[in-house]
């Protein structure tokens, strides 16, 4: 059956809050930023509903079903991403979220809908004239959400809130986010409020943690600081702490994954939170794929294996100094390989997160990194790849692909486009990937992420309760799944 939350018997408006995100490859991501809005609601004194489409047969017929029962008043829709970014497997979600707002909008005529979520901050008024929809949320959506239901229950009119897309008289109207240094007068999330966090647990999820918002690096492909803004937001160690003891309690959770940009930087605020569980002596595994070979003394290490860090992801990108500058990923493949010693002698098991196809990228930049791969996989780390950049509007590499004719100057990219080195055969580089792969089970580049086999393997670890993350099972995990592909 389909969790449906409601919290809040008070005034205000009824209203429905709809996740879409149902991607569940290599494994489903909880929907945290929508939980954040609903609690932010609930607090201001309207009635929520919680409806998660994730794990649902037929979304459309639950989400008609969600919006007939309760009737709201006010429709919330979170667009989580517009593809899965992958060149190879490509999937482009927004069709799916037309469905679904087709079915809400048919449902409750009368409701007023209101769409938000990670993707109206790379792709804002784009996305809101593929939608449709009323009214628009980009950026921190807790007290936006808030600020415009609460005028559209009373009637007011209805200002440029930070964040907001309308349209104003045919005209897409797009007021830029806010960046709210105040994160810790925002309710908590209270995710187990919202969502079954059992359920996501057993098909492979951690339980996300955010200690901060924003980002200052410059990394030509990616949106965070379109998303989340210039600079760190951070939150009071303290009360990190509280959120995952409260759900530890509340809900038995015991891994959990940071979420931020980069949860190593600043590094001392991460060693601030790691200190704060460490004291509270939770007895939690951590986990972060976010992870920049940036900063990483022994300090911020001693400190992260003191507070539950078995394992991590660290996202190198790339093991060539040429790709590095392009990417101006602001480290050097001397430092990649320091950070790799380092972390090892914490005793703490890394999956390495690549790119491959940016800007500078040559066989010969390639196979760099393949032998740095090769070093890790001997030592008893995994390497997953990613072929191809996904190109986001107002990123670095979106200027770059139209200086070199990738793409179009007036394309929304809400159709994917992807940067692909021209310096190397796209053909020929999977090949040679694939060759790799078969000589080393724990590596996976992204087509393999897409196989039909792996969420069942990953179910399975859940129910046998395999100690997480569950990459760390990568090897047998690709033997299965080759062997029944």
């Amino acid at each position: 059956m389909q969790r449906r939350t409601d919290v809040g018997s008070r005034g205000g408006s009824r209203v429905l809050l709809v996740s879409t995100n149902r991607e569940r490859q290599p494994y489903p991501v909880v929907p945290n930023g929508l939980a954040c809005v609903a609690s932010a609601l609930d607090a201001a004194g309207h009635r929520v509903r919680f409806l998660d489409l994730c794990f649902s047969r037929d979304p459309v017929a639950t989400a008609r079903a969600g919006a007939a029962g309760f009737r709201p008043d006010i429709i919330g829709v979170s667009v989580r991403n517009i593809d899965n970014s992958d060149a190879i497997a490509l999937r482009h979600y927004t069709p799916e979220a037309r469905g679904v707002l087709s079915a809400l909008r048919h449902a409750a005529p009368d409701a007023r809908v209101i769409a938000g979520g990670a993707a109206f901050g790379v792709a804002p008024e784009a996305l809101f004239r593929d939608l449709g929809v009323d009214y628009a949320v980009a950026g921190d959506g807790e007290r936006a959400s808030v600020a415009l239901v609460n005028a559209l229950t009373s009637g007011e009119e209805i200002e440029a809130l930070p964040g907001l897309v309308r349209d104003r008289n045919g005209t897409v109207s797009f007021t830029p986010p806010g960046e709210d240094a105040d994160l810790d007068s925002l309710p908590a999330p209270a995710l187990h409020r919202w969502i079954d966090l059992a359920r996501y647990q057993r098909h492979g999820a951690t339980i996300p943690i955010q200690t901060k918002r924003g980002c200052v690096y410059k990394c030509v492909y990616c949106t965070y600081r379109n998303v989340e803004g210039w600079g760190y937001r951070t939150r009071d160690p303290e009360l990190v702490a509280d959120e995952i003891e409260e759900l530890k309690i509340k809900a038995g959770v015991r891994h959990f994954d940071f979420v931020d940009s980069t949860f190593n930087s600043p590094p001392g605020h991460a060693i601030q939170v790691c200190e704060a569980i460490t004291r509270r002596k939770l007895g939690v595994q951590l986990d972060t794929t976010n992870f920049t070979p940036a900063t990483a003394s022994s300090e911020l290490l001693g400190a992260m294996k003191a507070a539950g860090f078995r394992s991590l992801g660290i996202t190198a990108e790339s093991a060539s100094d040429a790709v590095l500058a392009k990417l101006e990923k602001g480290f050097t493949a001397a430092k990649v390989r320091e950070v790799a010693e380092r972390v090892e002698k914490h005793g703490i098991r890394t999956l390495w997160i690549f790119l491959v196809g940016g800007p500078g990228e040559t066989p010969r930049t390639l196979e760099e990194t393949l032998a740095f791969a090769a070093w890790r996989l001997e030592r008893g780390d995994a390497v997953y790849l990613t072929v191809g950049l996904r190109i986001y509007p107002g990123t670095t590499l979106h200027r770059i692909a139209i200086g070199e004719g990738v793409v179009p100057p007036d394309s929304t990219l809400l159709d994917p486009a992807f940067y692909f080195s021209s310096a190397l055969d796209f053909d020929a580089t999977v090949a040679r990937l694939k060759r790799f792969a078969s000589d080393h089970p724990r590596f996976m580049f992204s087509a393999d992420s897409r196989s039909a086999v792996l969420p069942y393997l990953t179910r399975a670890a859940s129910v046998l309760r395999l100690p997480r993350p569950h990459w760390q099972y990568m090897g047998v995990f690709q033997r299965v799944a080759r062997a029944m592909g």
